[in-house]
């Protein structure tokens, strides 16, 4: 697709990782270019999902402000909720009747949304766990009288387990323990028999050991299947219910119906096939990138949605929008899956305790989260803050 002239529209729709990563990257690049970068998101300000859990103790930060991000660069924010993509005419229509907007290149880094499987009462009375306004929703409910009274039983169940169920209970049971709730008890429920599935061994068994210690039951198996959500109960496969005063749904994320509606190929978990280069199927100014993509690791296996991958799709995007407006993609870059995703990872386990590895060196415990409080700040430099 050559496209000679300077005044090229690119439209970036959703501010995560992937999506700011690429604004930045174009920006820097075209510079001394009047293309016009747009970024659209339904919120004002960008989660740093990874910090999501210190919400829960009202500790750290989770949000920067766009405006922020983008002060003094050459990049136009659009707070809206996109409706509808028309791929062809290259429009997008949004909730805001005066936002109907063209472009010549469009990123899609939309996110996902909460796995939500069809198990009566699960919408009702779960708490969700998948954005700054529900982590403070958690946040008020663990501060309310009742939960904080320190002769009351109370009973919180973290349902769905993975590394987002174990950074829950980790957090809450550090949580409890700094105010001495001798009488609160917390659940993981998991159907799967590992905690930590495709975890390194020793990783599983110190994050198990530390969170026993707390008190912290793990219910690992698939006769724990959750059967049905009430609202003091949870009902389970075996037969066996589990009172609740709190339950926590952590049961992981799906892919949003919109790119299989404007007619994109999509294929494991609803997200969208994409090619070496990161565009989708049949589109070349598509680019996919984030929890949105579907590419596979070096064995075959889906990516997880992790910050640490989204960071890489903007990048690699940015280059390659990059090299279709000024060298008519001769310079493009295949996005290459150097690593296994488990080769790099973090997963906090309250203020000051985590487990990591980095480039293959084990951390636990308190090196381990300053391990995690560096790829913070890291980060932030990286976005100029």
């Amino acid at each position: 697709m050559p496209l000679a002239n300077d005044h090229i529209h690119i439209l970036i729709a959703g501010g995560g990782y992937a999506g700011i990563q690429t604004a930045l990257g174009l920006e820097h690049l075209l510079k001394r270019n009047h293309s016009k970068i747009q970024l659209i998101d339904k919120n004002i300000y960008h989660t740093l999902l990874p910090s999501l859990p210190e919400i829960l103790s009202k500790r750290g930060f989770s949000i920067i402000y766009y405006k922020d991000i983008i002060e003094g660069k050459k990049i136009n924010f659009i707070q809206a909720n996109i409706v509808d993509i028309d791929l062809d005419r290259k429009l997008v229509f949004t909730t805001n009747p005066s936002y109907q907007l063209g472009y010549d290149f469009i990123v899609l880094s939309l996110g996902s949304r909460p796995f939500l499987p069809n198990i009566p009462g699960l919408r009702e009375y779960s708490f969700q766990f998948n954005s700054i306004k529900s982590a403070k929703k958690i946040a008020e409910r663990l501060s309310s009288k009742d939960m904080i009274d320190p002769t009351r039983i109370t009973n919180i169940v973290i349902g769905g387990g993975g590394a987002t169920g174990i950074e829950i209970a980790g957090e809450i049971a550090s949580l409890i323990k700094k105010r001495d709730q001798q009488h609160s008890n917390i659940k993981v429920i998991l159907v799967s028999p590992n905690l930590l599935a495709g975890f390194p061994t020793r990783t599983t068994n110190w994050v198990r050991a530390y969170l026993e210690a707390l008190n912290v039951e793990l219910l690992l198996g698939y006769e724990y299947y959750i059967k049905e959500v009430k609202s003091d109960l949870v009902c389970l496969k075996n037969g066996k219910t589990i009172r609740t005063t709190m339950f926590i749904w952590a049961g992981g994320v799906t892919a949003l119906s919109l790119p299989h509606q404007i007619g994109l190929k999509t294929g494991h978990n609803g997200r969208v096939v994409v090619n070496k280069f990161l565009q989708a199927e049949g589109r070349k100014n598509v680019f996919v990138l984030g929890d949105v993509a579907l590419i596979l690791d070096n064995k075959g296996y889906p990516l997880p949605t992790t910050a640490y991958f989204a960071e890489q799709h903007g990048k690699i995007a940015a280059q390659n929008i990059y090299s279709m407006i000024k060298e008519q993609g001769r310079t493009m870059k295949a996005y290459k899956v150097e690593n296994h995703w488990l080769d790099n990872f973090a997963i906090s386990l309250g203020a000051d305790l985590a487990v990591s590895r980095i480039r293959g060196l084990d951390l636990y415990g308190y090196s381990a989260s300053k391990v995690k409080r560096l790829i913070k700040m890291k980060y932030l430099k990286d976005i100029g803050k």
